[in-house]
């Protein structure tokens, strides 16, 4: 009996910590945020770097700006991007380098 207040106590601030928390966003709110001019400068070379994320990013941003979350799914698709190239490039090195060494033998 006497843990009960405690519990009761216990549990409205929890639930009041829940409530106050700012990182509870709602999801609209945190959708709804524009990107930053370093944001905006590190989209736009990012789109003239790779022809294929321009042209996605042309088709899905048509807006007046750029949302956090728009800004997320680009980036990744640039992250892809480099991932794939940074492949390409590795290969076209391992090939060079096992021609060179078979040459050399």
């Amino acid at each position: 009996m006497e843990k009960t207040p405690f519990l009761l106590f216990l549990c409205i601030a929890i639930i009041a910590l829940f409530a106050a928390n700012p990182g509870f966003r709602k999801d609209k709110e945190a959708n709804s945020c524009e990107i930053s001019c370093y944001q905006y400068g590190q989209l736009h070379s990012a789109m003239s770097l790779f022809p294929e994320v321009a042209d996605t990013a042309r088709r899905d941003l048509t807006g007046e700006y750029v949302s956090i979350s728009q800004y997320n799914e680009i980036m990744r698709k640039v992250e892809l991007a480099k991932l794939k190239q940074a492949r390409r490039m590795s290969a076209q090195t391992e090939l060079a380098l096992t021609e060179k060494h078979s040459a050399s033998n």
